[in-house]
């Protein structure tokens, strides 16, 4: 098959051995938050080892290839979750004929969402793929008015606010959280 016809079909690491066990702790929720979309997001970070776009042949490489794999998580309790990613949980090859594609893990990442609000917010958390390895925990802060819709917004996505200290000091009750933490599995 020509690589610089089709696209090669990457590898999902079938032995990951860089596990760790990511929990997700919701703390102080205007109401109730499922899990409705997880993934770990992997992207090739040598650039050097894609083949030119074949409409470009003035040598610039193909856009970087980036690969989701579902987060299994289970619910743990009414407020929390836990599951498994993987920090290898790609294969590195040779695609492309150009040398090994080294895949990096770039981000965890969890979107809640209130049970039976088809359209409402989407409270997005993740940790960067460093923060897994690291064995980080992190907490996001959300406004709790915008649960379980931010009014005029459909599927709202929320990203939360990673520093509570720049929110004034009266405001500070109006905000729940999203507590993320990795741990060696």
């Amino acid at each position: 098959m020509d690589s610089q016809n089709s696209p090669p079909t990457f590898t999902e690491n079938p032995a990951p051995r860089q596990t760790y066990r990511l929990t997700l702790r919701i703390e102080g929720a205007p109401g109730p938050l499922e899990v409705v979309s997880s993934a770990a997001q992997y992207d090739v970070v040598n650039p050097e080892c894609l083949p030119p776009p074949k409409d470009n042949p003035g040598g610039q490489t193909s856009a970087v290839p980036t690969h989701d794999i579902p987060l299994r998580l289970q619910r743990v309790s009414d407020n929390e979750y836990a599951g498994v990613v993987h920090v290898d949980g790609m294969v590195d090859a040779d695609y492309h004929g150009r040398g090994v594609c080294r895949w990096k893990l770039i981000q965890a990442q969890v979107q809640l969402q209130a049970p039976g609000a088809e359209g409402g917010t989407r409270f997005v958390a993740k940790l960067n793929g460093d923060e897994v390895s690291q064995g980080a925990a992190k907490a996001i802060h959300y406004w709790k008015a915008r649960y379980p819709s931010e009014p005029g917004a459909d599927s709202y996505r929320d990203y939360g606010q990673p520093d509570l200290q720049k929110v004034p000091a009266d405001q500070r009750e109006e905000f729940f959280d999203i507590v993320l933490t990795a741990g060696e599995a």
